[in-house]
């Protein structure tokens, strides 16, 4: 029964386009454009000019409500038309009319998370306290929306609380739970903004919204937050979250239960946190699959190469198929990937070392290059994996801004404010929601080495991918060396040839995928030139204007430059103009 509460109040937005006709009905100002209609029309078409001669000749079309108490400047806050917001608000629409249920225009700017809107609104006395009906703040309606950054706009302002609950004792974290949005859950928890325990006139826990609602999500990020006391508890009703979520019929629900059941048992002080064993099984299952096929396909002896053929495809399909997160409700980043460059380097080693050494040491001087060259490849992999990609912390935040009104006052876009970092980006800069940082100079997020190429480690990440390209020739070249000296002077015929690659399948296979991860490599050391000779990065290439054209020995200049002192001259370049604004 109590879903029902938190969305009451929303069917006038969710529902605004079927409505539209019937306000047309009951919101009739004169009819004076020539091609019919009415200022309704013209606001859901976005026709500043219409909506100026309706104004012009009727001013009181501002102030007239139609169905449900809704003006004009509702419906343009609705519709998130800044400039038809701002056309009304000078024409002296008032920004704390309330409608039929309360609910004001700033509360649907709010509910709309545009900001602009939001700040002209209360550059023309929009009233933060006021609440609509059901006791909703603005924050209530700004959760609802499930925009970060409005909220945190709003709690900027210094006049609204996070512990602001609306006449239903309906807490901001109740309506985040009720959406299913993680985030938003995420950042109401981040530094006790939100009380977990809190409950509404029913007796509910935001726990027990997500339970009833089946978010697995949700109900895991609340139980390593508070603990397994909340699976205890109940509401006015007798039931627990695990009740509700056994009410459910849905996948979701069935999931969420056996969740719940496993952790019921544990003291309730108790907190549980992410699974290292299914992690480290995510990690090393490309090493142990590709281990089991060599296994299988050794036994088979002179069949051992047809095997391969067939399942390390199979196995490969299996890998590049997932997602970049996990797939469970832990939500952590997939680490299959990494254990795939893992095994590559793993199972090259070990039939480097295991089948062509042997023959060839100590006589054979690309041997002795390529143990030598293997082992700076181990240890530049390890130091990449632990190297700082440039994380941004306080201290490297813009200066220029120091709350978010800054950047709607300099008209510079949101997206330099981070809602997860809660920290103003400098140029070049941008969050990783798998890392969960935000990265300076951000290239990209290599799933391969499961963290971000940024400032710091870019110049080690090209000099890595070099090293990988020289290995890759390195075991080919030791392969067919190796391949080559097998075969005896009078029998080279194709059957035995095939008998040969029969037996050594071992060295066949590993050689055949250092080949193909070649061309791979290759691929991203041409992408990562070009971003370098470009003074720029992977992820910011396609947002930087066109410059003058340089010859290919200035490029080549550049990223030799780049490849010796880590210079990239990042934002050097950057005009005042040609910074991106948003205009909404």
């Amino acid at each position: 029964m109590f879903m029902v509460i938190y969305f009451a109040g929303q069917n006038s937005v969710g529902h605004i386009n079927w409505r539209t006709s019937i306000i047309r009905m009951h919101m009739t100002p004169e009819r004076t454009v020539s091609d019919g209609g009415d200022i309704l029309d013209c606001i859901q078409r976005g026709n500043v000019e219409e909506c100026i001669e309706f104004i012009q000749n009727d001013r009181s079309v501002i102030k007239q409500q139609g169905w449900a108490g809704f003006t004009a400047l509702h419906y343009a806050a609705i519709h998130g038309n800044r400039a038809l917001v701002e056309l009304f608000l000078s024409s002296g629409a008032d920004p704390n009319v309330m409608s039929d249920a309360g609910q004001t225009a700033f509360h649907f700017a709010c509910r709309q998370g545009n900001i602009y809107i939001m700040h002209k609104m209360m550059q023309y006395g929009a009233d933060l306290r006021l609440r609509d009906y059901q006791g909703k703040t603005p924050l209530h309606h700004a959760v609802t929306g499930g925009n970060i950054v409005a909220m945190h706009y709003l709690w900027e302002t210094g006049m609204l609380r996070f512990s602001d609950t609306d006449m239903f004792r309906v807490t901001p974290l109740h309506l985040a739970a009720s959406t299913g949005n993680i985030e938003v859950v995420c950042y109401l928890l981040k530094d006790q903004r939100c009380a977990v325990d809190a409950v509404d006139q029913q007796g509910a826990t935001a726990f027990h919204i997500a339970a009833e609602r089946g978010g697995v999500e949700i109900c895991w990020t609340l139980l390593q937050r508070a603990g397994c006391r909340m699976l205890h508890q109940r509401n006015y009703s007798g039931l627990s979250p695990l009740d509700l979520s056994k009410q459910g019929k849905t996948f979701r629900h069935q999931q969420l239960t056996k969740l719940l059941s496993r952790y019921i048992r544990e003291p309730i002080h108790h907190k549980p946190g992410d699974s290292n064993a299914l992690y480290y099984w995510t990690l090393f299952f490309p090493s142990l699959g590709g281990a089991a096929i060599l296994l299988i396909a050794a036994m088979l002896g002179g069949y051992g190469g047809l095997i391969c053929l067939f399942l390390f495809p199979w196995l490969a399909s299996s890998i590049f198929s997932q997602y970049h997160r996990m797939a469970t409700y832990q939500r952590s980043p997939n680490p299959i990937y990494l254990g795939t460059l893992v095994a590559g380097i793993l199972h090259s080693l070990l039939c480097f070392y295991g089948k062509m050494i042997p023959s060839a040491w100590p006589y054979s001087t690309l041997a002795q290059v390529s143990v030598f060259h293997f082992s700076v490849l181990l240890g530049m992999f390890l130091r990449i994996l632990n190297q700082d990609p440039g994380v941004l912390d306080k201290a490297d935040s813009d200066p220029r801004f120091s709350c978010i009104a800054d950047l709607v006052e300099s008209n510079q876009s949101l997206q330099k404010f981070c809602p997860y970092c809660e920290l103003f980006q400098p140029d070049f800069t941008k969050h990783c929601k798998l890392c969960q940082v935000c990265v300076k100079d951000y290239d990209h997020h290599c799933l391969f080495l499961n963290r971000c190429i940024g400032r710091d480690n870019h110049r080690l990440f090209i000099f890595f991918i070099l090293a990988m390209v020289t290995s890759h020739l390195l075991f080919v070249a030791m392969a067919m060396c190796y391949l080559y000296s097998k075969m005896s002077e009078d029998g080279r015929s194709l059957s035995q040839c095939l008998t040969l690659l029969g037996e050594e399948f071992w060295v066949v296979v590993m050689m055949v995928l250092n080949g193909m991860t070649l061309f791979w490599d290759a691929w991203i050391l041409i992408e990562q030139f070009d971003a370098v000779a470009s003074t720029t990065t992977i992820y910011f290439r396609h947002t930087e204007i066109s410059e003058r054209q340089r010859s290919q020995s200035q490029r080549w200049a550049i990223v030799l430059t780049f490849l010796l002192e880590g210079r990239k001259w990042l934002g050097s370049k950057t005009s005042d103009e040609d910074k991106l604004a948003i205009e909404i």
